[in-house]
């Protein structure tokens, strides 16, 4: 490339015969190459950076909807049995009004949602039953390194964990006393929402990427009334 830059400006000076010119234009260039490497740099890091962070998110987006599709749909469904308002729930959340950049309103709807959960006793050991089933795969979830940037989803699945665990070192549950009742109810209300918010995230997820299977996905909602279908 030196070589065929020497070339053409001594072409240029047997031509022209203006060595001067020549030199001025050459050293304006080079006073410019640093400005140039550098706007080069950015746009390219720029646009490396995006193609990385849109791989990550797509890595992210499979393993959340591996997740619900093995069992996180299944948690959830077996969580609503403790919730006394679910269908008051269900007509807030209103599966067919998640339009596309509507997902995060609906997030705050279940966050701002007051639950009436209560840990029925007698039904605690279904749900004790699933969650210890599901527990080595929500294991071998948090080992993908691609969630560290993902703390909501994280956070999630520690409070499921949390609630397999308690469920797992109370002993009988179906004459558990009051205190027990109340905590178990408290780790519910934290898991429970947690849940809802990031099925919300997988929803949009499948609505824009992937239109059919969010339609499969609706019907086995619990938040999808019959009216809604």
């Amino acid at each position: 490339m030196t070589i065929s830059s020497a070339a053409v400006y001594t072409i240029q000076n047997l031509i022209f015969h203006q060595p001067e010119n020549t030199f001025f234009y050459m050293f304006q260039d080079l006073a410019f190459v640093p400005v140039q490497v550098a706007i080069v740099t950015f746009v390219i890091n720029r646009f490396l950076n995006l193609i990385e962070q849109r791989k990550k998110n797509k890595k992210i987006n499979v393993i959340i909807s591996t997740f619900f599709t093995e069992a996180g749909m299944q948690i959830m469904t077996a969580m609503t049995e403790f919730n006394g308002n679910q269908a008051e729930l269900s007509k807030i959340i209103k599966i067919n009004d998640l339009k596309k950049n509507n997902e995060n309103q609906v997030k705050k709807t279940v966050v701002s949602f007051k639950y009436d959960i209560y840990a029925e006793p007698k039904r605690l050991d279904m749900l004790a039953a699933l969650l210890e089933e599901k527990k080595p795969f929500m294991l071998s979830l948090l080992e993908n390194s691609n969630l560290l940037e993902h703390d909501s989803f994280t956070d999630m699945i520690w409070a499921v964990f949390h609630v397999a665990d308690e469920l797992q070192n109370r002993g009988e549950l179906r004459s558990l006393p009051k205190a027990d009742v109340v905590h178990l109810s408290n780790d519910l209300l934290r898991a429970y929402p947690a849940l809802i918010q990031e099925w919300v995230g997988y929803m949009a997820y499948l609505r824009d990427e992937y239109p059919f299977l969010y339609e499969a996905a609706k019907k086995r909602s619990p938040f999808c009334q019959p009216n809604q279908l």
